[in-house]
């Protein structure tokens, strides 16, 4: 390991993945506590059309996924509010259009783009902008949560008595989002669209199985964020499979160890 840290790349890899592994995990918690992980997903799928924008503009592809992705949830938000369509049926919709479209905008560049780095990230090809970038999602994330964490939790709760208390509801959930999209369109950079899906959710899924209360969960979901994120990438090193798949992997494992042993431990964390 100690060779390895002689390497910049390697530096901004381990950098990267502390940045994701003590946000993502945390942001992850109130995604499966407002039931709204699918519209993770469907705003990392998002990134297909971000990629090919970029490659069709000459722009960066990561100053683009933070206008796409926020307009994306904009959109999803409207189109919700307008046919009154189940939001597991709109973004169905919506992620199978933006797969499609951005898959052949993708294949219509006169130099493609490599779909498994868009799928897996370049964790090792992060530059110190990039760790910029990162730190300036997680440190815009963190003060949003804060601001909004008691209307989130409300909201989580019960939402119709949420807004019998006066919590402004739809314009608590449209920050919320496009502030999860921003999220999102950053993270993708470093580990891919896959693998920060996998963040969004697997780490707080299993902490959810595990504690008692809402702030065990936090302290376990940024825990197996980080013990993801730590083994994910020495396995990546170790053998020839991208960081971000092997991240997945691992957190995929830990969740199924904990729901095979402890299918109930957190039935009363809500």
């Amino acid at each position: 390991m100690a060779e390895w840290l002689q390497y910049d790349f390697v530096r901004n890899a381990l950098w990267a993945m502390l940045l994701l592994g003590v946000f993502y995990p945390l942001l992850g918690v109130f995604v499966v506590g407002q039931r709204v992980a699918y519209f993770g997903d469907a705003v990392a799928h998002s990134a297909f059309v971000g990629a090919g924008l970029a490659g069709l503009l000459g722009w960066q592809m990561g100053d683009t996924l933070l206008i796409t992705a926020p307009l994306f949830a904009l959109m999803v938000a409207w189109f919700q509010q307008r046919t009154r369509l189940p939001a597991d049926t709109l973004l169905v919709v919506a992620v199978t259009g933006v797969s499609g479209a951005g898959i052949a905008l993708v294949n219509l560049l006169e130099t493609p783009l490599s779909l498994s780095a868009l799928l897996f990230g370049d964790v090792l090809g992060l530059e110190p902008s990039d760790l910029w970038r990162l730190l300036g999602a997680d440190l815009i994330g963190l003060a949003l949560l804060v601001g909004l964490a008691p209307s989130l939790i409300r909201i989580g709760f019960h939402r119709e008595l949420a807004q019998a208390q006066g919590v402004p509801v739809r314009l608590v959930e449209t920050v919320f989002l496009v502030g999860l999209s921003l999220a999102v369109a950053v993270g993708i950079r470093a580990v891919g669209i896959l693998p920060i899906s996998a963040l969004l959710v697997l780490p707080a899924s299993t902490a959810r199985l595990l504690a008692h209360s809402f702030r065990g969960m936090m302290a376990w979901s940024a825990g197996l964020g980080l013990l993801s994120l730590g083994v994910g990438f020495l396995i990546a090193l170790w053998q020839p499979i991208p960081p971000g798949a092997s991240v997945a992997v691992v957190a995929m494992v830990l969740f199924l160890g904990v729901a095979l042993v402890r299918p109930m431990q957190g039935a009363m964390v809500r």
